[in-house]
């Protein structure tokens, strides 16, 4: 990246001026953050999930249902 910087009187920067291919990669990067932050599971959803293993946890301490090896959990996700 190649950006040239502004200076006031002092030799402080205080501007930049970036090439415009560069620009434009840097608003797609983040869009694309956005979008993706847009996308991810949201706290409610989380919760459910968890309250959902807690509830499972229960159940094979009880022995209503079979538990499953580490290895076959870590598989799934």
């Amino acid at each position: 990246m190649s950006f040239q910087y502004t200076y006031d009187a002092k030799g402080r920067a205080v501007g930049v001026f970036i090439p415009i291919n560069e620009w434009e990669k840097i608003t797609d990067e983040l869009k694309n953050a956005k979008n993706t932050k847009r996308h991810s599971p949201k706290k409610p959803a989380v919760l459910k999930s968890i309250k959902k293993g807690m509830q499972q946890v229960a159940q094979i301490e009880r022995g209503k249902i079979k538990s499953i090896p580490l290895q076959q959990l870590l598989d799934e996700l």
